[in-house]
C-alpha cells in the first residue's frame, strides 16, 4: 500500500521532536515525496503540547537531500518553511527524519529569505557533538537550498505552487 499518514521527526540523539499526523501522501518518486498537510492537522510536541495546523501546507521531502520543504498557502501569500534535515526515510506507513534546527522562512511575494534558530542550532551542535564533517554536510546543504530558492527550482518553482494551490480544499 503506497500510504503516507505520520510524519516524525527526531533530534540527532534520536529523541522526539514533532509528529504531524493525518497527512495524506500526494506523490513519490525516486527522489522525493510530496506530502498533503490540510489546514487543521494535529501535530504534537515533546512535550505533550498539541496544536492545529492553520492552513493549507503541501510538504516536500527529498530522499537525498538534507532539507524538507513546506509550502503553507496563506490567505494572502505563500510562504515556505524550509527544514534543514536528514533525507527523509520511510517506515510503513510514516515519513521519518532527523531535524538540524536551522530552519529558512522564504516569502515569495518580497522574495525575503530569513535564517532562522541559529542559537537553537549552535546549541545543539555543543550539546550533541556534532562533528566537522556533519557541521560541513549541513552547510552544503544551506547553500544547496538556498540555491533552489535562488533559481525557483522544484517546490521553489511558480509551476509547483500552482500545481499543488487548489489540493485538498
Amino acid at each position: 500500500m503506497n500510504k503516507i499518514n505520520k510524519i516524525f521527526a527526531y533530534k540527532h540523539d534520536g529523541s522526539f521532536h514533532r509528529l504531524s499526523e493525518n497527512v495524506e501522501l500526494l506523490k513519490e518518486t525516486k527522489d522525493y515525496y510530496i506530502v498533503l498537510n490540510n489546514k487543521g492537522n494535529l501535530v504534537l510536541e515533546p512535550n505533550k503540547y498539541r496544536w492545529k495546523t492553520k492552513e493549507k501546507a503541501i510538504m516536500y521531502f527529498s530522499k537525498n537531500h538534507w532539507f524538507n520543504v513546506i509550502v503553507m498557502y496563506k490567505k494572502d501569500r505563500v510562504v515556505y518553511y524550509c527544514n534543514l534535515a536528514t533525507p527523509i526515510h520511510r517506515e510503513q506507513e510514516s515519513l521519518k527524519y532527523i531535524d538540524y534546527e536551522l530552519d529558512v522562512k522564504y516569502f515569495v511575494d518580497t522574495k525575503d529569505k530569513i535564517l532562522l534558530d541559529q542559537n537553537e542550532y549552535k546549541y545543539h551542535q555543543k550539546k550533541f557533538n556534532y562533528s566537522n564533517k556533519l557541521l560541513d554536510k549541513i552547510q552544503e546543504e544551506l547553500d544547496i537550498l538556498n540555491q533552489w530558492i535562488d533559481y525557483e527550482i522544484g517546490p521553489f518553482s511558480e509551476e509547483f505552487r500552482k500545481k499543488y494551490e487548489s489540493i485538498g480544499e
